[in-house]
């Protein structure tokens, strides 16, 4: 389903959401077409779900008019080389 179908069927509201279909653009995840677990209207149930989501599902709000993730990296972790003597 497309986000703006999604936007017209769960008005200002989250919903847990797969991703079905995307790409990356300029380190940026934009999800274009999405399969709706379930709407949530109740925003401490949304948090509970987004951090209990995995893989490809996660939770948005149809105020926004496009899904458009910020990609980060992980930082590389670094440590100080011991003194084997």
């Amino acid at each position: 389903m497309l986000w703006t179908e999604v936007r017209e069927l769960f008005p200002d509201q989250f919903v847990l959401v797969e991703e079905l279909k995307s790409h990356y653009e300029d380190n940026k995840l934009h999800v274009e077409e999405v399969a709706v677990i379930k709407p949530i209207p109740d925003p401490k149930e949304a948090w509970k779900e987004l951090f209990s989501a995995k893989n490809e599902r996660f939770v948005y709000h149809t105020s926004n008019k496009a899904i458009i993730v910020e990609v980060r990296d992980k930082p590389m972790v670094r440590r100080t080389p011991r003194d084997e003597s």
